[in-house]
């Protein structure tokens, strides 16, 4: 099957410098509508890229194609925008329909090529960033489609499923300040354990990502647990809800929840709740 290969590049490709990060948030698409033939496994390297870009500044950088598998497979390759939702799930939109979309931006070469097994292919993309852009975050998906590899007029004699593999591009321009507030703290009670909920406001031009933790206190003040809140992106001007798991049991007694988180900026922010557990 199509899988995410999260192995780093190395070096800075002329102007534009980048940071390799690794994937915290699943970026593998299947469509249900068509499938890939049974052999293909390709890998993409990086799966997300963030550049540090000026206004006017422009760069090449590539991603590495590699088919993992057995049979030979042809790729298309296009941009689209992409967002997320409250809950952090993934969703693709044709370019255009984004203000933080930097889709208009990206060429990329080639557009169309054949892989045969074992062979990685470099897939360049230039960046142009526009003059007078205001300083924020910007983001563009390249997507690597699976297409049935047959000769113009030929008919497709099987059925096909279609697979996309996704890397992520994160452009920031100038030095943008993230801005953000936490909104609440809720906790869902579960079998074994607890989920806290935390939901987070992103008001600024940039996004940021998540690094802090949620510490839980007994009625007596003292620390009963501590768990750690995931590195995931907030984007701009949006909302963005974290669930936190706590899997073991927790014993009767009222309790104090407070989540504090790091942004990226001199300010912590942070919200708290009280629960019981009878």
């Amino acid at each position: 099957m199509i899988h995410s290969d999260v192995t780093r590049m190395i070096g800075d490709i002329m102007n534009l410098k980048h940071q390799k990060i690794f994937l915290i948030i699943p970026i593998l698409l299947l469509t249900a509508s068509f499938a890939f033939p049974a052999g293909v496994s390709i890998s993409v390297s990086p799966i997300r890229v963030e550049h540090l870009v000026k206004q006017g500044e422009k760069g090449t950088d590539m991603i590495l194609v590699t088919n993992d598998g057995t049979a030979p497979t042809r790729l298309k390759v296009s941009i689209e925008d992409w967002t997320l939702t409250k809950d952090g799930n993934l969703m693709f939109m044709k370019p255009g329909k984004n203000p933080y979309s930097c889709a208009e931006w990206i060429r990329i070469n080639p557009v169309d090529f054949r892989i045969g097994p074992g062979q990685t292919k470099n897939v360049r993309y230039t960046i142009t960033v526009p003059q007078g852009i205001d300083d924020g975050g910007y983001r563009a998906a390249i997507i690597f489609e699976t297409v049935p590899d047959v000769a113009p007029g030929e008919k497709i004699k099987r059925v096909f499923i279609k697979g996309r593999i996704v890397t992520i591009l994160y452009e920031v321009v100038g030095k943008p300040t993230p801005q953000g507030y936490a909104n609440s703290l809720t906790t869902e009670l579960k079998k074994e354990g607890m989920d806290f909920i935390l939901s987070l406001q992103n008001t600024g031009k940039v996004h940021y990502r998540t690094k802090g933790g949620i510490t839980v206190k007994d009625e007596k003040g003292e620390k009963a647990f501590e768990i750690e809140i995931p590195d995931v992106p907030v984007l701009p001007e949006s909302e963005r809800e974290i669930r936190v798991s706590y899997e073991k049991p927790i014993p009767a007694g009222n309790y104090k929840a407070m989540a504090v988180v790091d942004i990226g900026r001199k300010e912590l922010i942070g919200a708290e709740t009280v629960f019981s557990i009878k």
